[in-house]
């Protein structure tokens, strides 16, 4: 078979979901999350942030873009609490770039330092007090909130959903939700979160050394933008165009590369965020035409050389943060605030080790010069 046949052939019988499998499980999830959502609202308490009701799902399983054989699915769940004001790196510089602080209306002088007396108010409780900015809103503490009243909704959940089991464990920022249904493992990641504009802030703090308390940095994400980027792309590209297939496959590469080499740095050393970052990209670069049905193995190759090229140079921009293009192109703006195009730049290979991004590169090389015999051989 010629390459492009057996991207084809990799592509059906290892990589995608059947239409209807996929949404089966989703659409199961969907009420799965729901359900918790309404069951905490009983153990809530007056004062405590609003949970919404409504979860927005986030990722792979609702941009179109699953690989096989896990089932995961990713929510945010939006609070609303006493926010004042959001702060971020463009008007202080102690925010580190890609989070953001929450500053909240101050109240009374606090009544107890228990963290979990009845009579607690709200700072003690949700806040951080954080010298020269007042009180903000900590990521951890209501991480450990949602947790709590996450986890006392187990037995509702068997009790609507006879037949499948249910676990709760923490996968930061998220809790997460093992079920068991009809033999198959489902994991529910849900993640509370601020909304700014069309942009969120979720419950994931920063790890570097800031001279901020890291528990009340929270993390940006452009998910449901990045959500929108797959539906306008579904609009603007050609019937049948390759760039799903083209991201799938090479997501399914990176996933499984450790069954061929059990060090592979591509699958430890580099999340799949960059992937779908690096499409994003030559999306916004190239003509719609590109894309076409009978393009696929130009585009995957293209793809594998962006990170090539990005890897040598240790850097991949974020596709918003900084992205000065969307003030001259607005096609692809997809409802961020325009603030944040104006943003610092950000390197999503910040933090990655040099050795790292290094090896990554030499076997995405040895994957390029060989992508016939690697495709081979993940169809044995």
């Amino acid at each position: 078979m010629s390459t492009p046949q057996l991207l084809e052939v990799l592509y059906t019988r290892k990589v995608t979901f059947s239409d209807s499998e996929l949404l089966r499980y989703r659409e199961f999830a969907e009420q799965v999350v729901r359900t918790v959502l309404q069951e905490v609202q009983i153990h809530r308490r007056d004062g405590d942030p609003v949970i919404e009701t409504e979860p927005i799902g986030t990722g792979s399983s609702f941009e179109g873009v699953k690989v096989k054989p896990e089932l995961e699915f990713d929510f945010m769940v939006p609070i609303q609490t006493n926010v004042q004001q959001i702060v971020f790196c463009d008007t202080d510089p102690h925010v580190p770039s890609r989070f953001g602080i929450v500053k909240t209306q101050q109240k009374s002088q606090l009544q107890s330092k228990s963290t979990w007396k009845k009579d607690e108010d709200f700072e003690t409780k949700f806040c951080t007090d954080a010298r020269g900015y007042g009180f903000l809103l900590s990521a951890d503490k209501i991480r450990k909130w949602f947790q709590s009243l996450s986890d006392r909704t187990l037995s509702a959940l068997e009790k609507h959903f006879p037949g499948s089991t249910f676990r709760f464990q923490q996968h930061d920022p998220a809790r997460n939700l093992l079920v068991i249904k009809d033999g198959k493992e489902l994991n529910i990641d849900i993640v509370p979160a601020i909304a700014y504009g069309n942009a969120f802030l979720v419950a994931k703090q920063c790890s570097s050394e800031i001279n901020l308390p890291n528990e009340a940095t929270w993390r940006l994400s452009f998910s449901t933008s990045e959500r929108a980027f797959f539906e306008k792309m579904k609009r603007v590209l050609p019937c049948n165009s390759c760039h799903l297939k083209c991201l799938q496959i090479l997501k399914y590469l990176r996933e499984n590369d450790d069954q061929l080499r059990p060090s592979s740095h591509f699958t430890h050393g580099l999340r799949s965020y960059y992937l779908k970052t690096a499409l994003f990209h030559l999306v916004m670069e190239s003509s719609p035409q590109a894309w076409a049905a009978g393009c696929l193995e130009q585009r995957l190759r293209e793809m594998i050389k962006y990170l090539i090229d990005r890897l040598g140079e240790g850097n991949i921009p974020h596709i918003f943060l900084g992205n000065e293009r969307h003030l001259v192109n607005p096609q692809w703006r997809l409802g961020v605030p325009v603030k944040f195009f104006r943003h610092t730049k950000a390197n999503l290979l910040k933090g990655v080790k040099p050795d790292t991004m290094k090896q990554a590169r030499l076997r995405l090389i040895e994957i390029r010069d060989n992508l016939e015999e690697i495709l081979r051989q993940h169809l044995k």
